[in-house]
């Protein structure tokens, strides 16, 4: 090992304690990336997709959706690792959230204006690139400045951008706003607001030129490669992440649909739209979910067992796709998406923390990072596909979708038992 390999080592393990004002600040410009994109998934684009075409709009959303994840996916990956060997003044990491935030914003003017699929097609894939450049960064903080005895604290806060950064587009986008022009307007400056204090005020010391190795594109496109069998743990905490998502990602991007067509949300409660509906369970889930990430994350530090937690989450959200599988009506609808909620909270937390204990790499952890999180862009491919396939010929079967949802997220939390690094 080099002199210069040695201290990366050293730089990428963090031993001193994060601060009340870290924690924060990290976890509001979280909040913040969550609120530019799952107002945009589960609602925007589903609407976009029907303006463009009623008739065909669960194919319209596969399409696009598909398109959009395989880009996050290499984004992911790219951006995670040029972060990493990044030597600007201003640090690896922050110039990358500023311009990641930047072209977020810039790419909701192409979608809202997308008048055709190929048009919504190049305003997401806009969006993906400029997104992930934002997140892949962001998410490589946490290994960075974090020490490993706060990882499950920090986590269960970090885990709050998922249901408020939900909750906030969900009341925005659904519930207050009407016109299309002020929705995407209102993600935007939220974004921005929450991004900019902690890009701004992040220690992010500048990698030294002389600790970056030499450039070579078979090196580094052969790093994106790590042998299951060398890191096994790494290797089933990516499948389990993987199944769970997919499960997940069938349950939120379809969830309006569901409502529209399944549960006729407009027939039960005439003169409110679907968009109200989402609002309202995207809403009461809120608070189960928050509650169950911290408690999930804070218990999983003191208990220090990971696995019992995200393994059980998983399971949990099981049964709640399996409601949902059953159409039972409004009121259990309520009491599943509930459930579905807590246990998407705790799994958000408790997992993110078991992955950045079993990273090959800490010097690299922009990079690993990248490759674990295309168990978070790889479902957002494969679970339009997969969702195209199991709706039917009319896309309205919406009992299958969810039983298979169910039996993904089941796998997913068995998956984690395996794991040995962690307890």
């Amino acid at each position: 090992m080099t002199t210069a390999e040695a201290i990366g080592i050293d730089r990428a393990r963090p031993t001193v304690p994060v601060k009340p004002s870290f924690i924060g600040a990290f976890t509001l410009a979280q909040i913040g990336a969550y609120v530019s994109f799952m107002p945009l998934i589960q609602v925007l684009l589903p609407l976009k997709a029907e303006a463009i075409d009623a008739g065909n709009k669960a194919v319209v959303l596969s399409q696009v959706a598909v398109l959009g994840a395989i880009t996050a996916s290499f984004a992911n990956l790219l951006a995670g690792a040029i972060s990493d060997r990044t030597t600007s003044r201003f640090g690896r990491r922050r110039p990358w959230m500023v311009v990641g935030a930047l072209g977020t914003v810039a790419s909701y003017f192409l979608i809202m204006m997308a008048q055709s699929t190929a048009h919504l097609m190049v305003g997401i894939v806009c969006f993906q690139l400029a997104f992930n450049m934002l997140f892949s960064a962001l998410l490589a903080v946490l290994p960075d400045r974090v020490p490993d005895a706060q990882k499950g604290r920090v986590a269960a806060f970090l885990s709050l951008g998922h249901p408020i950064g939900a909750m906030a587009g969900a009341i925005l986008v659904g519930g207050m706003l009407v016109s299309e022009a002020s929705r995407y307007f209102a993600i935007g400056v939220a974004l921005l607001v929450a991004i900019a204090p902690f890009a701004l005020g992040l220690n992010d010391p500048p990698l030294p030129r002389g600790e970056r190795s030499p450039f070579a594109w078979r090196n580094f496109l052969a790093g994106f490669w790590i042998n299951p069998r060398a890191h096994p743990d790494f290797a089933l905490a990516w499948v389990s992440r993987f199944m769970v998502l997919v499960a997940i990602t069938l349950t939120q991007c379809y969830m309006l649909f569901y409502l529209q067509d399944a549960l006729h949300y407009s027939d039960l409660f005439p003169g409110r739209r679907a968009e109200q509906g989402m609002a309202l369970l995207t809403t009461v889930a809120t608070c189960a979910n928050v509650t169950c990430g911290m408690l999930g994350g804070m218990l999983s530090d003191r208990l220090r067992r990971r696995k019992l937690f995200a393994a059980g989450s998983a399971l949990v959200l099981a049964g709640a796709m399996v409601v949902f599988s059953l159409v039972p009506g409004w009121p259990i609808v309520v009491v599943g998406f509930v459930i579905f909620g807590c246990a998407v909270g705790c799994y958000y937390a408790v997992d993110i923390a078991l992955v950045s204990q079993v990273l090959p790499s800490q010097l690299n952890a922009g990079k690993d990072l990248g490759v674990i999180n295309l168990a978070n862009t790889l479902p957002q491919a494969m679970a339009p596909i997969l969702a195209m396939w199991v709706l039917g010929p009319a896309h309205v079967n919406y009992h299958a979708l969810y039983l298979v949802a169910a039996g993904l997220a089941a796998a997913g939390g068995l998956a984690i038992l395996p794991i040995r690094g962690v307890r």
